[in-house]
């Protein structure tokens, strides 16, 4: 039998059905669970969680002395269990469960709680993984819903609290930003419902071979020698046999753990497919993982401006598909440097610079008045939400054909571009289509 019970009357053997408030607010990575120590009594009053349903059937019940108010030591009454050395004084315990905020929270700072939350989650996982235990894939499930939820409600927040990260954060935090990335990728592409959350549960467990890996080798501040990379290229693999050897798994799933390092050129590892060996769902989890590695704190690196790390990924022949690459940078809104875009104002913009408190706000340089087919003095602006905004990526060579390369460097170095090409032919209304 369900039922709900104040945190104060919880006791070592009760079983944890669920939590006021939802999974992301228990302080346990399992959704479900038996009270066997008194510690874990300690972080349900800690985390300041009201309630809990407890199920009488597969756990004991509530005291029955438990009328009124309960005091600190009923809640600790057990036969045969030994309390913690460390349990703190009702008194502190009581202080950490009456802090409430009253303010609305913003955007980010419900980002950031979110993430803080899952990044125990996810650590509590990887650290049972690396003590041997085996991959409980379901109980990750509740936690793809919690991202995909936040990225639904602010995808910006969402992505820039995921690189608030320090070094030895980084494979945790790195976890739910490619879940996070695949979520948005694939609602970007409307993939299926189901096809998305598997995506997300995808992205939470690519990296779960790494747990394989001495820890030395993942915050090593210096170049790795040789023999260290052959040993770290083997955490797909490695991850792959984890997940089998765990409750079921989907195949989209094994997939995205044992090829999100392949490329589209052959050239990638452990098996070195090509393109059209790859999945769907490989092929994106190799951009999503390259794009939040390269903007991420690394142990021997600093991180990329986000439109810089696009525009050096779009310049990297053979590495993913292309047509995914693009449909990416569409999904984030982020434009890479040297990009084309048009503003919401209907005119063509070359992307000077990126902006990192901002990503989706560059700084463009405006050069052409689309509905009149004319080229604009040049004009810098920042494309703010505010103001005039990116309305989407465009193609160069889809307005002005062969002549963009050169266009494109005249606009960069602050010289108008020429009304014509070499030959003097005006430059024409856009291809059939493109206004569309």
């Amino acid at each position: 039998m369900l039922v709900t019970i104040k945190t104060e009357e919880a006791r070592v053997g009760m079983f944890v059905h669920s939590v006021a408030g939802g999974w992301m607010a228990s302080p346990f990575w399992r959704s479900q669970l038996v009270l066997a120590r008194t510690s874990e009594i300690r972080k349900l009053r800690e985390s300041g969680i009201g309630e809990i349903v407890i199920d009488t059937a597969r756990g004991v019940g509530p005291a029955v002395a438990a009328v009124n108010e309960p005091t600190a030591a009923s809640v600790i009454p057990v036969s045969g269990a030994e309390p913690d050395a460390s349990e703190p004084q009702a008194s502190t315990i009581d202080r950490a469960v009456t802090r409430r905020r009253r303010t609305p929270l913003s955007a980010q700072e419900r980002a950031l709680a979110m993430v803080d939350a899952s990044k125990g989650v996810v650590r509590a996982m990887f650290d049972e993984v690396r003590l041997g235990k085996a991959v409980d894939v379901n109980a990750m499930a509740p936690l793809v819903g919690q991202i995909g939820e936040a990225m639904t409600r602010d995808p910006g927040a969402m992505l820039n609290v995921t690189r608030l990260r320090t070094k030895d954060e980084y494979t945790y935090i790195h976890s739910i930003a490619v879940a996070a990335l695949l979520i948005n990728f694939g609602q970007h592409l409307a993939l299926p419902d189901a096809d998305v959350h598997e995506l997300g549960l995808a992205g939470l467990l690519h990296d779960i071979g790494k747990m394989a890996v001495p820890s030395a080798l993942l915050v090593k501040p210096g170049q790795l020698d040789p023999p260290e990379i052959a040993l770290v290229r083997h955490h797909p693999e490695k991850g792959h046999a984890l997940l089998r050897a765990g409750s079921t798994v989907s195949e989209t799933v094994l997939d995205v753990c044992l090829h999100h390092h392949e490329r589209v050129d052959g050239r990638g590892y452990p098996f070195g497919l090509t393109g059209e060996q790859l999945s769907l769902a490989a092929r994106m989890s190799a951009i999503c993982d390259v794009y939040d590695a390269v903007t991420s704190q690394r142990p021997y690196k600093r991180p990329w401006a986000p439109s810089d790390a696009l525009s050096r990924m779009r310049q990297w022949s053979g590495h993913f598909d292309q047509d995914l690459l693009t449909s990416f940078i569409d999904s984030i809104g982020i434009q890479p440097i040297d990009g084309l875009v048009r503003l919401s104002s209907s005119r063509l913009a070359l992307v000077m610079e990126g902006n990192d408190q901002h990503p989706t706000e560059p700084r463009v340089r405006v050069f052409y008045d689309i509905p009149q087919h004319r080229l604009l003095p040049l004009q810098d602006a920042i494309a703010s939400h505010d103001g005039d905004p990116v309305h989407r990526a465009e193609r160069g060579s889809h307005w002005f054909g062969e002549r963009w390369d050169g266009m494109k460097a005249a606009i960069r170095a602050g010289t108008m571009p020429r009304a014509d090409d070499e030959t003097g032919e005006p430059i024409a209304a856009p291809p059939r289509g493109v206004l569309s």
